[in-house]
């Protein structure tokens, strides 16, 4: 147990209701509210449109999106979608489950983690729900992108070695087995990072303790079983796209973290510091409690780890020329860990210390409860929601009342474990209703396409779709069954398009348009679908006048523009 945790009061029933509401809090965050949002493009299109082509093609070993092989990641997080499709259906809740359960696996490492730790089921329970309530991982861990399966995997392979190092006998052999079975999957989810990241946090860490003998010597087995679960697929892909390895290698990874501002994505160095801060909402409020408990009780080998597995990644990732928030998602469990432990600690000895958070909370709520009538319910004058549903500002404003009161009960418990689990149930109610509160009626609809689509889903089956790169995943998920090609610049498709020569037809440039227009007929038309309405719109009308075509018919709506040739094929539908 650590130092200081036999003085804080202990409860067997607190402890069983922690456990409770920590799995309530998953289910209610996690897995409720999945398909209650509509599928954001271009992300969640990519990662469905991939695991659905698996399916329908056989084809398990190289990924491809849209029919060009796509080489941005390994295969693992596509079998975990294409499984749960096959589970539940092609369907919303299906394309995020996987980030759901994965989520609720790193919040059980973390659980686990600080129950080794501290010997305590409730303290470990507040820190899975701390790391479950920081914003970042709510939004990461219901959104269909590879993020969360990789951040879970590298926690998962973290807390078994550190459990092995705590270890004697033959249960560290299971550790170490088991840390690097989650190390080699957490390579087949996202790459190379699978390897670096623990490597840059363990090995300071056991620098730290002077551990020479571990540091040279446990990485072994972990080592040999990482490489063994990824050398299936590894030699079965370079088997069939030789390509594969160099583009992932050099392209994928050193490219993007030393190409400067040719990189993808490229971010000042200071990026990390606001995103982290702002991932870690509402927690990051509490921070200066948080740093004050941990001072009380010194440091520890759990903390030091702890420490390193927080900054080194965000170092490590700031020294990248590329950057995206979601990369140093491995950091939020640590960091959740330090909170939970140090504010538990904070509040022993500062018993009805006021934080005064419900004097925010409950004013906002009340405020937005007071405009709920007021709200446009027509979509065409400013609706946030395209039903109309301004109900759903009166439950977001209601959620933010609750979060407010808890917060103000939370105050008059004197109980530290108490009150930190109480500070949790707020945040975690906003987060579990906000994706339905999503205001939708304020979004472009190229972000989220699919139910807009939808009804052009008869006149589209039948027709040669010619789709921007911007608006190609949408078209994708909502048109399974439409033959569609891309228009214009390639995007994230070019390589897979200039270096294989049995994509070039698939892709139609500019020049080629005209040249598919001239086979449209009322029963295969050509659809045209793009964002930038009036640019595209202006550009399209000049190109077939030049060419003396007739204009097509249009669909458009909030930045998106389809264009039917011949316009009475839209006509007729």
């Amino acid at each position: 147990m650590m130092p200081g945790m036999s003085e804080i009061p202990r409860s067997p029933r607190l402890e069983r209701l922690a456990v409770l509401m920590a799995v309530a809090v998953f289910i209610g965050i996690f897995i409720v509210p999945l398909g209650l949002r509509p599928m954001v493009m271009p992300d969640e299109g990519r990662y469905g449109v991939i695991p659905a082509e698996m399916i329908e093609t056989g084809e398990w070993i190289v990924p491809h999106l849209m029919g060009v092989r796509y080489f941005e990641k390994p295969v693992l997080g596509y079998w975990m979608t294409a499984a749960a499709f096959l589970g539940f259906g092609e369907n919303e809740f299906a394309l995020r489950l996987p980030a759901a359960l994965s989520t609720g696996l790193a919040a059980g490492m973390v659980l686990l983690f600080v129950r080794r730790w501290t010997a305590r089921w409730d303290i470990a329970a507040i820190a899975a729900m701390v790391f479950m309530t920081s914003v970042e991982v709510a939004i990461l861990g219901t959104a269909a992108i590879l993020d969360a399966p990789f951040a879970a995997l590298v926690t998962a392979s973290i807390t078994f070695f550190f459990l092995a190092w705590r270890a004697t006998g033959p249960i560290r052999f299971g550790w170490l087995f088991a840390s690097g079975l989650a190390c080699g999957l957490a390579f087949l989810t996202k790459g190379f990072l699978a390897i670096a990241i623990p490597g840059i946090v363990l090995a300071p860490w056991l620098a730290w303790e002077r551990d020479w003998k571990a540091l040279f010597t446990l990485p072994w087995i972990p080592g040999i079983v990482a490489i063994a679960t990824v050398l299936p697929w590894g030699i079965a892909v370079h088997l069939t796209a030789p390509e594969y390895w160099h583009y992932f290698f050099w392209v994928e990874h050193i490219n993007r973290f030393t190409g400067g501002a040719r990189a993808q994505h490229p971010e000042p160095w200071w990026y990390f510091v606001p995103i982290f801060l702002g991932g870690m909402f509402p927690w990051c409020l509490t921070l200066p409690f948080a740093i004050g408990g941990l001072r009380r009780f010194g440091g520890s080998p759990e903390t030091r780890l702890l420490l390193c597995w927080t900054l080194i990644p965000i170092v490590f990732f700031s020294i990248s020329s590329g950057k995206l928030m979601t990369y140093i998602l491995p950091s939020f469990a640590p960091a959740a860990m330090l909170l939970a432990v140090g504010l538990v600690t904070y509040f022993k000895g500062a018993p009805g210390k006021r934080t005064h958070g419900e004097w925010l909370l409950i004013p906002l709520g009340g405020i937005l409860l007071l405009l709920t009538p007021f709200m446009p319910i027509d979509p065409s004058i400013g609706s946030a929601w395209e039903d109309g549903g301004e109900w759903r500002l009166a439950i977001l404003a209601t959620a933010l009342l609750v979060w407010g009161l808890f917060d103000r009960v939370s105050q008059r418990t004197f109980d530290p474990a108490e009150r930190v689990l109480l500070g949790c149930l707020g945040p975690a109610l906003v987060f579990a209703v906000a994706p339905a509160c999503l205001p939708t009626g304020w979004m472009k609809i190229s972000k989220a396409p699919v139910a807009w689509l939808d009804t052009m889903e008869p006149i589209a089956s039948r027709s040669v779709v010619l789709a921007r790169a911007s608006t190609i995943h949408g078209a994708g998920w909502a048109w399974p069954d439409a033959e569609i090609r891309l228009l214009g610049s390639a995007g994230e498709l070019t390589w897979g398009v200039e270096n294989f020569e049995e994509h070039a037809e698939w892709h139609v440039v500019e020049d080629e348009l005209l040249g598919v227009l001239g086979t449209a007929t009322i029963d295969h038309p050509v659809l045209v679908l793009t964002d930038r309405p009036e640019e595209q719109r202006t550009w399209l009308e000049a190109t077939v006048d030049a060419a003396g075509l007739p204009r097509p018919a249009y669909r458009s709506g909030r930045d998106v523009l389809i264009a039917v040739w011949p316009k009475e094929a839209l006509e007729a539908d």
